[in-house]
């Protein structure tokens, strides 16, 4: 029988996932640029379609990852427990993460196929927002907008949620 969550346990697994997620583009990131050869800034290259498609799917990943974390957290509301409230704000965490190391990947990809640096840049911010979306307390607790019994258990750090 698995363990009761509490919200340290919850704090702790979410900051793993999040950790997991920003350590793949960060690590084949470094890979890719200590085997680059020759590796550029060029933006004038203009028949290089990824000059259009990477910046379009890095907007595209931040904003359908708020969008849709903003959409899951709203139905969080109608959740009862704060164990509910809790498991959505994960599953919304995950997808909004998820958005966002996806182009981060592909960025590196590209940067790995054309040795340009602007690729590698674009991943590099992207990597830096993921880490300013990292899980707190605080974050969790406004993005939840939890109140009265709900932000009393979620304070309550090592006790088990309901």
């Amino acid at each position: 029988m698995p363990s009761p969550t509490t919200p340290n346990k919850f704090i702790k697994t979410l900051t793993i996932i999040h950790l997991a997620l920003m350590t793949g583009p960060i690590l084949f990131g470094f890979v890719a640029y200590s085997q680059a050869k020759d590796a550029i800034l060029d933006y004038s290259d203009s028949e290089q379609i990824f000059l259009i498609v990477v910046p379009i799917l890095a907007l595209s990943g931040i904003f359908m990852g708020n969008l849709l974390f903003n959409q899951i957290l709203r139905s969080s509301s109608k959740e009862s427990g704060l164990q509910g409230k809790l498991a959505r704000f994960q599953i919304a965490s995950i997808l909004r993460y998820a958005l966002i190391e996806g182009p981060a990947f592909l960025g590196v990809v590209v940067f790995f196929i054309t040795e340009n640096l602007t690729y590698l840049y674009i991943a590099a911010v992207l990597i830096l927002y993921l880490y300013l979306l990292r899980p707190t307390k605080d974050k969790i607790e406004r993005g939840l907008k939890l109140r009265g019994a709900d932000r009393d258990q979620f304070n309550r750090l090592d006790q088990p949620v309901s």
